[in-house]
């Protein structure tokens, strides 16, 4: 167990995964939860 959690691939697979789950939230485009429509962001 101590050898898979000093392992490499572990951190590189669970640092691209945080990057991933970071990414879909602030790059997915806000909807309306009732019509799933865009909402327009005021500038």
């Amino acid at each position: 167990m101590t050898r898979l959690l000093k392992s490499s691939f572990l951190w590189q697979f669970t640092g691209g995964f945080l990057l991933g789950a970071v990414g879909l939230f602030t790059l997915v485009p806000a909807t309306d939860p009732v019509t799933g429509a865009p909402i327009e962001q005021a500038r």
